[in-house]
C-alpha cells in the first residue's frame, strides 16, 4: 500500500464505501473474442509467475481485458449518463470492476459476457461524462498543456478529477498564481469531485554510456521499438536510449515523412549535431521535434538521409513492429522476464494506439528496452543499468494513470524512450520517461516506472505543426 500512496492512488478495493453488485448468470449474444495463447505468451507467463495461476486462468484474464474494451465502448454508447469507468483487479482474482451511477444500466451488456462471473459492478456518485466535463472545464481554467504547472486527469478508480501540480515548473513559469486561483475556483465549482496533488517528477533514466545495442541489429532494419540509439555528447562520450515507435506524418510541411520516436531527455544539452547511431551505423539526426517536460517527454527525429530511411524502414514490409527479445535465467529472471530457456528475437506487431483515457489500472502490458551492463555484455560499453540487468522485453501491469502511465514494469538506465505496449490488442501505449526510484542492477519487487502516453505525444506533435498542416501518427500497418 505504501507504493499506492506514493502514486496518489487509493487501492481499488478500499477506494469507496460503495455497493458491489454481482452480475446474474443469464446468457445472451456475446461479444467475447478468444485470444491465441501464442500471441500473448509473455503476458501469460507474467501472470503465471506473479499471481501463481494456471496458464488457462492467465489467458482468461487477458481475454477479459480484451472484452473490457468492447464493453466500455457499448456502455459509453448506451449508458453514457451512468457509466463511470472500469479497471482490472489482478490481485483480487482477475476481476473486472465496472463503475456505474446506476448499476442496472450495465446489466444488459454484462450478462452477455461468458466471463460475467468475474465482472463486478461498483456503485459510484459521478458518471464518467460528468468527470470528463469537469476535466475539460478545469483544463481551460488552468491553461493545461505541455508548459502548464497544473494538469487535470480523470481518476476512474477514485471517481474524481485530480489536478496534478508539476511543482518543479513553478519557479520557471510566470503566472502561476493565476493558475492556482483557477484551480481553487475549480474546487468551488465541483465540490467533492475534484482534488489536487503534487505530481512526483520521474527522474529521467540517465542517458547511458553504451556504443551499440547489445542485440546488435546487424541486418539494419526494420527500425523497431526496443533498438539501441547511441548519441554522442558534446564532451565526446557516447550516451544511448531506446527507440520507441515508428511514426509517419501526413500532409502539410512533412507529407509522408518517417520519424523515429524516443524520449526527449535523451537529446537534451547536445549541440554537436553528430547523427544518432545504432551498432555504429548513422541512422537518425541528433535533434528533431522535441520536448522534455513529463508527461511531454519525446523526440521525433528524422533519418539522416533518404538512403538511411530506405535502408532502415522504407524497403521493409513490417514497419509497424517493436522488438520482442526474450530470455530467461540469469540474475534478474523474475516474474516480469517471462521468456523461454534461450534468447529469442521476434517482432511484436502494433496495429493501434490506445489513448490515455482508455488505459485502465490493472491492465497487463509489456515493454522493450536496451539498457545493459558490461558485466553481462563484455563486448558492449556499460549503459549504467547495473550488473545483472539484462536487455529485452518485460511485462507487468498498469498501477495507475494520472497525466502519465505508472507501471510496475522493470526498467533501468538506457531503456528511456522504449515502447510500452499491449499484446492483448497490439496497441501502442507510451514510451519510458523514468522512475521515482534510484535502482540499478537486477529487477526487484516493487518496481515503479513512468511512461509518457503516446496519445499525449501525438496530440502535442500535431498541434506544434498545426501551422504547417502535418499530422503525426504511429505506423500501424506493415506498409504504413
Amino acid at each position: 500500500m505504501r507504493l499506492a500512496r506514493n502514486l496518489g492512488v487509493v487501492a481499488a478495493g478500499l477506494m469507496v464505501a460503495a455497493t458491489i453488485t454481482a452480475v446474474p448468470a443469464t446468457a445472451g449474444p456475446s461479444f467475447h473474442t478468444e485470444i491465441d495463447p501464442s500471441s500473448v505468451k509473455e503476458s501469460i507467463e507474467y501472470l503465471v509467475k506473479t499471481y501463481g495461476v494456471s496458464e488457462q486462468e492467465a489467458l482468461r484474464r487477458l481475454e477479459l481485458q480484451n472484452d473490457a474494451a468492447k464493453l466500455e465502448e457499448m456502455l459509453k454508447r448506451d449508458a453514457s449518463g451512468e457509466y463511470a469507468g472500469m479497471w482490472l483487479d489482478q490481485e483480487g482474482g482477475g476481476k473486472l470492476v465496472v463503475a456505474m451511477t446506476k448499476p442496472s444500466a450495465a446489466q444488459r451488456h454484462v450478462v452477455t459476457m461468458p466471463d460475467r462471473a468475474n465482472v463486478k459492478i461498483r456503485t459510484v456518485k459521478n458518471s464518467l461524462s460528468a468527470l470528463r466535463s469537469a476535466h475539460d472545464r478545469i483544463s481551460k481554467q488552468v491553461g493545461a498543456g505541455p508548459d502548464a504547472v497544473y494538469l487535470p486527469a480523470v481518476s476512474e478508480t477514485e471517481n474524481r478529477v485530480v489536478v496534478w501540480e508539476r511543482a518543479w515548473l513553478k519557479e520557471k513559469k510566470a503566472g502561476v498564481a493565476t493558475e492556482s486561483q483557477a484551480t481553487e475556483r475549480a474546487f468551488d465549482a465541483e465540490p467533492g469531485m475534484v482534488s489536487t496533488r503534487t505530481l512526483p517528477k520521474p527522474t529521467p533514466y540517465a542517458v547511458d554510456w553504451g556504443f551499440c545495442h547489445p542485440l546488435y541489429c546487424t541486418n539494419y532494419g526494420p527500425m523497431r521499438g526496443g533498438l539501441r540509439l547511441d548519441m554522442r555528447r558534446d564532451n565526446g562520450t557516447v550516451g544511448g536510449c531506446t527507440s520507441g515507435f515508428n511514426l509517419r506524418t501526413t500532409g502539410g510541411a512533412f507529407p509522408g515523412v518517417p520519424w523515429v520516436l524516443t524520449a526527449g531527455h535523451c537529446m537534451a544539452t547536445k549541440t554537436n549535431n553528430v547523427p544518432t547511431q545504432h551498432n555504429g551505423e548513422p541512422v537518425v539526426n541528433q535533434h528533431g521535434i522535441e520536448k522534455n517536460a513529463y508527461p511531454y517527454d519525446y523526440a521525433a527525429v528524422r533519418y539522416v538521409d533518404a538512403a538511411a530511411a530506405n535502408k532502415w524502414l522504407e524497403s521493409q514490409t513490417n514497419r509497424n513492429v517493436v522488438l520482442k527479445y526474450c530470455r530467461n535465467g540469469g540474475t534478474d529472471s523474475n516474474a516480469d522476464t517471462p521468456c523461454g530457456p534461450q534468447a529469442t528475437s521476434q517482432n511484436q506487431e502494433i496495429t493501434k494506439v490506445t489513448p490515455l483515457a482508455e488505459i485502465k489500472a490493472g491492465m497487463i502490458v509489456c515493454a522493450s528496452g536496451s539498457g545493459s551492463s558490461a558485466v553481462n555484455y563484455p563486448d558492449s560499453v556499460d549503459s549504467g543499468a547495473g550488473a545483472g540487468y539484462l536487455v529485452g522485453t518485460r511485462c507487468g501491469r498498469v498501477l495507475s494513470t494520472d497525466v502519465g502511465i505508472n507501471t510496475d514494469v522493470c526498467a533501468r538506465a538506457g531503456d528511456s524512450g522504449g515502447p510500452l505496449f499491449s499484446q492483448v490488442d497490439k496497441a501502442a501505449l507510451g514510451i519510458l520517461n523514468g522512475s521515482q526510484q534510484a535502482r540499478s542492477g537486477a529487477c526487484q519487487m516493487g518496481e515503479l516506472n513512468n511512461y509518457s502516453p503516446i496519445s499525449t505525444i501525438l496530440e502535442d506533435l500535431s498541434a506544434r505543426q498545426a501551422s504547417g498542416g502535418s499530422v503525426f501518427n504511429v505506423i500501424t500497418t506493415p506498409q504504413g
